[in-house]
């Protein structure tokens, strides 16, 4: 793959397929495929492949098994969260990093040569994605994949890598496979599976509580203000805001809603909104942002100083499947 521009940017990306909220329910209730090729993947190997990881990350891949991904967090020199990572250990000289801000592969990749792949990324997602491969390849080998473990499998005739981990908080699988088949792939799992944009990622990523960096990463946070601190060594700072979920008001709804490039931190009593959506699960306006630490509280509510956003309560985050289950869920 192409490393992809500095600042990753959705507006580059196909929104919808004409159903936003048909692709959410497809996802939800039976299965729907993503298009994310726009993320960088790179092959880091070698006896010094921990060495040159943690360049990018602190987080420990010391117990990492063969075949198990790990989520990780990437900070800038100040501590302050830069994007997230998944890494996908092959063996112990051999890992692919996975990331959506290219700019990290580039930078990594000045320093030492690494290996930039050419693949496609797809996932598919939702309680149907295990029988939307049946037939396409030996689909016992994932019935029993654990949640954020992956193996090699032949889908279609094409050589993939599949994860079983995804961005809705549904079962479902990412899939990692050489840009040469991407084609074929794509038009075999969506004869399988509904197509979906990024607005319906977005939907379902923000009912999941899940973060996208380009959003909830602008303001200068730390990884415990995001409420990602089990990912990351010590934060710079003791925690002065926290990103929490909300419904609001808002006229006209949003899609594919992103911040300001510049955020201010939020005062008493305020919301410094980062994401929104329409969520029919939510019945209205479904959104993530940061509010005061101490304030951060459910059913508490919050001014938007921008004065989009009116009757702003903060709800559980996740909102969806709060306990986490579905995606760790048996297939059935």
């Amino acid at each position: 793959m192409t490393v992809v521009a500095d600042a990753f940017d959705p507006t580059f990306l196909i929104s919808d397929y004409g159903d936003v909220e048909a692709e959410v329910t497809a996802c939800r209730k039976q299965a729907a495929v993503f298009d994310f090729s726009f993320m960088s993947v790179a092959r880091v190997y070698g006896p010094e492949v921990l060495e040159v990881i943690a360049q990018l990350t602190d987080r420990d891949l010391g117990g990492l098994n063969d075949g198990r991904i790990r989520y990780a967090l990437c900070r800038d020199s100040g501590g302050w969260l830069r994007s997230d990572l998944t890494i996908w250990k092959e063996n112990a000289n051999s890992f692919l990093v996975m990331s959506g801000l290219g700019q990290e592969i580039s930078e990594l990749a000045a320093t030492i040569d690494i290996q930039s792949e050419d693949v496609v990324v797809y996932s598919l997602q939702g309680p149907g994605s295990l029988l939307a491969l049946n037939g396409l390849g030996d689909v016992a080998r994932l019935e029993t994949l654990p949640y954020y473990g992956f193996t090699r499998l032949d889908i279609a005739g094409a050589e993939c890598l599949v994860g079983r981990l995804g961005y809705t908080g549904e079962l479902g699988f990412e899939i990692v496979a050489p840009a040469k088949d991407g084609k074929r792939l794509w038009q075999n799992f969506t004869a399988r599976a509904r197509p979906a944009g990024f607005a319906a990622a977005d939907c379902l990523r923000i009912e999941a509580g899940f973060v996208l960096f380009a959003n909830e990463f602008r303001l200068p946070v730390t990884a415990v203000e995001a409420g990602l601190g089990a990912f990351a060594g010590n934060d710079p700072v003791p925690p002065r805001h926290r990103l929490v979920c909300f419904c609001a008001e808002s006229h006209p709804s949003p899609e594919l809603s992103h911040p300001p490039k510049s955020l201010a931190a939020p005062e008493p009593g305020t919301i410094t909104v980062t994401s929104s959506c329409y969520s029919a699960a939510a019945g209205g306006i479904l959104g993530l942002g940061y509010v005061p630490f101490e304030e951060a509280e459910v059913n508490r509510t919050f001014i938007d100083p921008g004065g989009r956003f009116k009757n702003v309560r903060t709800v559980t985050m996740p909102f969806y499947d709060t306990a986490k289950r579905r995606p760790r869920a048996a297939w059935s």
